[in-house]
């Protein structure tokens, strides 16, 4: 697997484009590394996503990431936000790879949720980071 190293890395899942587009502007302004999020059965950008993911969210199944080696302390991590909750994918790699003693800033991409629907699983799949629910991207 691929070894990031560095003080801070952006980190990110986009199915659309909208959260990519958000992680190469913080990446512009920060100058950091991007590492955007591999699936092992990667989602299609049809509308067959939808059936996908409510047949994974109602069964429990979290796709697999792939595990990286990350050296940065701080970490930006973005995420859409789909079904009031962070994407799947993005909780799957979260399962993948530790990120215990890191610093998340994390971001989102919704129409209608907020960052903090997905702070309880974010706490949940990295415990033990110091997660900045503050963080916002515009103000970098």
């Amino acid at each position: 697997y691929k070894i990031f190293t560095g003080e801070m890395m952006i980190i990110y899942y986009s199915l659309t484009g909208h959260t990519k587009k958000v992680a190469l502007e913080i990446a512009k302004k920060t100058e950091d590394e991007l590492y955007e999020i591999q699936l092992d059965k990667p989602y299609k950008s049809n509308p067959l996503v939808l059936a996908r993911f409510t047949r994974e969210k109602a069964k429990g199944v979290i796709p697999t990431a792939h595990k990286i080696d990350i050296d940065d302390d701080v970490i930006y991590l973005g995420y859409p936000m789909w079904g009031g909750d962070m994407s799947l994918a993005m909780q799957g790699f979260l399962m993948a790879n530790d990120l215990s003693g890191k610093h998340i800033k994390p971001f989102i991409t919704s129409g209608k949720s907020t960052l903090e629907m997905s702070l309880k699983t974010l706490k949940k799949l990295a415990p033990d980071a110091m997660i900045d629910a503050n963080f916002n991207p515009d103000m970098l």
